[in-house]
């Protein structure tokens, strides 16, 4: 049994691995949550941990720690230049987000031989486009809907509202549904726009949607992306052990 760890801006996400594509249902916690269930055992069955991190190197030093201790083999994920198929396009490839390297290489995995359009809507949403080939065609990087609210919130006096998870495209009639919803409608935008932009590269055969804001997204697009709430998971599952 494997545990694949994602450690996200704003919580841990896990999945077990009991086999070569079986993944169990994601569960989200936050960080001192998932930091207290280590202490407490519960995943000493698991004999090997496979982590990618986006945020601080505290929680990832703190995840070795444990393994080391228990005896259980550990790997951190990094992009890189070229791996499992997948060729990036930046320069410096290091500096490619982790959480977008592995997601293409779990739709690449998912979806041989094909050009792929992933989305991953979460406290960022990120785009990126995938040739057939394996080469990484270039992205974006964008503001996540609560982000967005938050941000808005931030820089401005009057603008009084709470936020909703709810995916709305509804023309508010008060400050609160004005900018929730205005939120969803640009991420919605910018995904159809992306759709535009991909297809003049080449033309896309599949449109992936994953991250937190994934399934709500779904909702106002159903009809032309497909939901993949595990893409990252999937990419963690190609590390083995060296």
């Amino acid at each position: 049994m494997r545990l694949l760890i994602d450690v996200g801006n704003t919580q841990v996400k896990y999945v077990f691995q009991a086999n070569e594509l079986v993944l169990s249902e994601v569960v989200y916690l936050d960080y001192q949550s998932f930091l207290a269930a280590m202490a407490q055992g519960k995943f000493s069955h698991v004999k090997q941990v496979v982590l990618a991190n986006v945020h601080s190197d505290e929680i990832s030093d703190a995840i070795n720690r444990w393994a080391v201790a228990n005896q259980i083999g550990f790997i951190q994920a990094h992009s890189q230049a070229a791996d499992f198929g997948v060729i990036s396009s930046y320069q410096q490839p290091e500096r490619l987000g982790v959480d977008r390297w592995l997601a293409m290489i779990g739709a690449r995995l998912l979806y041989p031989n094909k050009n792929l359009l992933i989305i991953d809507a979460g406290t960022a949403t990120t785009v990126d486009v995938l040739a057939q080939s394996g080469h990484h065609c270039g992205g974006w990087i964008m503001p996540g809907v609560q982000t967005m609210f938050d941000s808005l919130l931030t820089r401005t006096q009057k603008i009084i509202a709470t936020p909703s998870e709810h995916a709305n495209l509804a023309f508010g009639t008060d400050s609160s549904a004005c900018l929730n919803h205005g939120s969803w409608a640009m991420t919605v935008g910018a995904i159809k726009e992306a759709i535009i932009q991909a297809n003049s590269i080449q033309p896309i055969d599949n449109i992936l949607l994953t991250g937190g804001n994934g399934e709500e997204l779904t909702k106002l697009i159903a009809d032309v992306v497909v939901l993949e709430p595990k893409l990252i998971f999937y990419g963690l599952s190609c590390f083995k052990p060296l």
